[in-house]
């Protein structure tokens, strides 16, 4: 889950700002997860308009929280 303005004004800084929510990533693959989340993916999003970042904005805390835990294993593992 990002931990962005937009997240924390949907669910509060508390569902955010805890060690459930929090990864240690390593520079290389926080910005690989980042690259991913900023492009067009039509195999994850079903749309070609939209970034990830932008699909996840409408799912829920439970969806964005399990895709980003998807996510940063895909990118560590090459499968994104």
């Amino acid at each position: 889950m990002e931990q962005t303005q937009g997240n924390v004004k949907r669910f509060g800084g508390e569902a955010l700002h805890n060690t459930e929510n929090v990864a240690a990533l390593d520079k290389a693959l926080h910005t690989d997860v980042n690259r991913l989340y900023s492009s067009i993916k039509y195999n994850i999003t079903g749309s070609f308009k939209l970034t990830v970042r932008e699909w996840l904005r409408g799912q829920s805390y439970e969806a964005q929280r399990a895709f980003g835990l998807v996510a940063i294993n895909n990118v560590r593992t090459g499968v994104w």
